[in-house]
């Protein structure tokens, strides 16, 4: 009996000891996340700030540049300019030679006064000319040394943005760190999660949307998907599309790695979430409306939302982008969804746009026959000597007996009871697939 009670005693000493373990491990790795939280948000803010002065850059740039060439057409203008004036000279100075050449002096010209004149006007275009000349040439000078101004403030411009790039570089590198250590916590902190918490949620995956599936997974024909092994273009994930501000949930229960602008690429999937699971997946939501339903290190259950479809990035239009990612490669997410949520549209594959295009290829081969004209509507009703009431109830209920009663209000409860909802009411969402329920 003592042994029993001292055994008793340690089970239940290590049961409080476990107990007080967990909410401190809980607590420490919650303390974590909020930590690197706040320093990935610290070093995407410094990379933001650092990508728009790169752009202010890039721009003072461009605009030096086309300064500096109006600068070059006026110097290539007045070069010319300069070419034409010495031209000019020549041509002046080889005719006074030829002049003076006529005769030894003026008083063996036939008239004396007039050779003298015409050598005055040949001596003075000939300093005139010299004179537009030198001017020019000073103006080219000063032109110069404005270009090579120019090109100097180019050159710091250079300087001043590979600078920023750098450091852009190296806050871009804090930021993977910082999102590869959240990674990691949000791991852990799914892992750790007790049997209470997960409670009721399943462990396979659902749908994160509904919709239609645009583009699916793999080889695809969208020209901007790029080559990955033997596909030309491949497609890391599927495209659902629907109407914009269409709910986005979490597939499974895990937590938040990343939420926010996707930090490596301005176009890309623009506002993305990263949701960690504890079985080793990673769920990625891409396209989403720039709203904080969620942030890093958040705990999410199945059927969460998590954020809305929207057209951020490089997005042709409103669809979410989501992606499944085991062991860090990505993973045909179709195998592991229930069947029948959505439907896919086939027409994004190579064999669905080939059988779209000997479609139109047999339809442009056969004539379209004419249609047959439809028979006018009769003008007069089926019992002319009912009442407004009658014609009304007629209306809505054409099986109706003259006679009998036919109350609409009930007819539209009936039809409501036998569709999925009344007249205008959306479907609710399905977290599993209507075909297996």
């Amino acid at each position: 009996m003592r042994l029993l009670a001292l055994l008793c005693a340690f089970v239940l000493t290590a049961a409080s000891i476990v107990a007080i373990a967990q909410p401190a491990a809980a607590t420490d790795i919650n303390d974590r996340i909020a930590s690197v939280r706040a320093a990935q948000a610290s070093a995407e803010r410094a990379m933001r700030a650092l990508d728009a002065q790169v752009e202010r850059f890039q721009a003072q740039r461009k605009s030096v540049n086309q300064e500096l060439k109006r600068e070059e057409r006026k110097r290539n203008a007045m070069g010319a300019a300069v070419a034409t004036a010495k031209a000019v000279l020549v041509e002046r100075t080889a005719r006074q030679a030829r002049v003076e050449a006529e005769y030894a002096s003026p008083d063996e010209a036939p008239y004396p006064d007039i050779y003298r004149q015409r050598l005055q006007t040949l001596r003075k275009e000939i300093r005139v000319a010299e004179a537009r000349r030198v001017s020019l040439i000073r103006q080219v000078q000063a032109q110069t040394r404005v270009i090579r101004s120019k090109k100097s403030q180019i050159q710091n411009i250079d300087r001043q943005r590979k600078s920023a790039v750098a450091r852009r570089s190296g806050a871009e590198g804090s930021v993977s760190a910082y999102i590869k250590q959240m990674t990691d916590l949000a791991r852990i902190k799914a892992e750790q999660q007790t049997t209470v918490e997960l409670d009721g949620q399943s462990e396979a995956f659902s749908w994160p949307t509904i919709g239609r599936i645009s583009q699916p997974y793999g080889c695809t024909g969208v020209s901007f998907n790029p080559r990955k092994g033997s596909c030309k273009h491949f497609h890391d994930g599927i495209d659902v599309v629907s109407a914009y501000g269409t709910p986005v949930r979490a597939v499974a229960v895990g937590v938040v790695a990343y939420s926010g602008w996707n930090p490596y690429d301005k176009e890309g999937r623009a506002y993305v979430v990263d949701v960690v699971h504890p079985d080793g997946f990673v769920s990625r939501y891409g396209h989403l409306i720039a709203t904080n339903h969620v942030r890093a290190g958040e705990l999410v259950y199945t059927g969460q939302v998590i954020g809305k479809m929207g057209s951020t990035g490089k997005s042709t239009g409103t669809h979410l982008h989501f992606e499944l990612l085991l062991g860090g490669d990505d993973v045909n997410p179709v195998g592991f969804l229930p069947a029948g949520v959505v439907r896919v549209d086939k027409t994004t594959t190579k064999a669905g746009q080939a059988a779209k295009a000997r479609a139109v290829r047999a339809a442009k081969a056969t004539p379209t026959p004419k249609p047959t004209p439809k028979p006018k509507p009769s003008k007069t009703l089926k019992y002319p000597t009912a009442t407004w009431e009658d014609i009304e109830a007629f209306e809505l209920c054409p099986d109706a007996k003259p006679g009998e009663e036919c109350d609409p209000k009930d007819l539209l409860a009936r039809l409501g009871r036998e569709s999925d909802g009344a007249p205008g009411v959306p479907r609710p969402y399905r977290a599993t697939s209507p075909a297996s329920s």
